[in-house]
């Protein structure tokens, strides 16, 4: 059985003033995220948004004649920043490729992992490459018109 969600009527009637809106991109790192938004800030309201990243990283072509086993190494490899992702994402594609269950125990090693390499990139990012961004003094310094 198929159900339709109903209709509201007083959706449609109300007046709308949509802002087109674009972040892109967002930090300065690589540049490559992008959000594109309509908004109704009268009814506080957000119609439309998406994302999008322009940067081609080229996983494929660089997994190409090789071991499928190397996947890990190699795709860690591909990003300075965030190399722990890459590796992570690609032993999950790994293990279902080949058809691997991993037991509890691993998923935990996997995810204490992923929580240690969360808090060094944020780290990075926050204090190394976007934080001095909002350093006041080193902005009163480096540009006094600012």
């Amino acid at each position: 059985m198929a159900t339709t969600p109903e209709t509201v009527p007083a959706i449609a009637q109300k007046k709308r003033n949509l802002i087109e809106m674009n972040w892109d991109a967002i930090t300065r790192i690589v540049g490559s995220l992008g959000i594109f938004a309509k908004i109704d800030f009268e009814n506080r309201e957000v119609a439309e948004c998406h994302s999008t990243s322009s940067i081609f990283r080229g996983y494929s072509i660089f997994m190409k004649g090789k071991d499928p086993r190397d996947a890990h190494f190699i795709t860690s490899r591909i990003c300075g920043i965030c190399g722990d992702n890459h590796a992570t994402c690609a032993v999950y594609a790994q293990n279902m490729a080949f058809g691997v269950k991993p037991p509890a125990l691993a998923e935990w090693i996997i995810n204490l992992g992923e929580a240690a390499e969360y808090m060094f990139d944020h780290n990075i990012f926050q204090d190394n490459l976007v934080g001095v961004d909002f350093c006041e003094q080193m902005v009163k310094e480096t540009n006094p018109g600012v």
